[in-house]
């Protein structure tokens, strides 16, 4: 019965995963192929990285392996950070893709809103997997109201779960946006990685030999 089950809510999940098939939308079509949303190729587009760490630069080399152009966005409001960094309002003004890797602080919060949004002159896919509070949430709503971006997709709030009347609440169900429950980092894979890492962490502190410390 529990593999029955799981059998089922897999179909439904696919269902609701697929709906311009489930919708017969293709079938109505009367055509191999039906072309109701733009389609654009990642080869050749311009991703910006806003956040230099692993996570950053292993999006990086995702992006390299489709074709595209890849800059890493210095910080906001830093200047002289070598050839290797962009500038942060060039990042803004030329990439097709802004993808956001940056740990949430006092100078992170809110480094993207309505100032940032207007320079965006591409109007981009924004995507933010790191932290809610790196994106002003009510700006979001209004660069997708007015196009100003193409679309979203975030992993995080502000507040999480967040309540009905959230920004990003408001959000769903739009075309132009996709979001999912800060799952990004659960695969089964990364879990059992973060327990190998705490494992070998105390290991190391019982040793004498502590590792990644933080100072205070």
């Amino acid at each position: 019965m529990q593999l029955r089950q799981q059998a089922t809510t897999s179909w439904t999940s696919k269902r609701a995963l697929r709906p311009e098939l489930w919708n017969r939308r293709w079938i109505e079509s009367g055509k191999f192929c039906y072309f109701d949303y733009p389609i654009n190729n990642l080869a050749g587009a311009t991703l910006g990285i806003i956040g230099d760490g692993a996570i950053g630069q292993a999006v990086a080399r995702i992006g390299q392996a489709f074709g595209m152009r890849v800059l890493y966005s210095s910080y906001k409001g830093s200047s002289g950070m070598g050839p290797l960094y962009t500038p942060f309002e060039e990042t803004l003004r030329i990439s097709d893709v802004i993808t956001m890797h940056s740990p949430l602080t006092a100078s992170t919060r809110n480094m993207i809103a309505e100032a940032e949004f207007a320079q965006m002159a591409k109007r981009p896919i924004l995507i933010n997997t790191a932290r809610g509070g790196l994106v002003d949430e009510e700006s979001l709503i209004r660069a997708l109201d007015s196009g100003q971006i193409t679309g979203a997709g975030f992993d995080v709030a502000t507040v999480e779960p967040p309540p009905p009347d959230h920004p990003l609440s408001r959000l769903v169900g739009r075309p132009n946006f996709i979001m999912t429950p800060h799952v990004a980092w659960s695969s089964r894979e990364a879990v059992q990685a973060l327990a190998d890492q705490m494992i070998a962490n105390i290991d190391a502190f019982v040793g004498g030999t502590p590792r990644n410390v933080v100072s205070i």
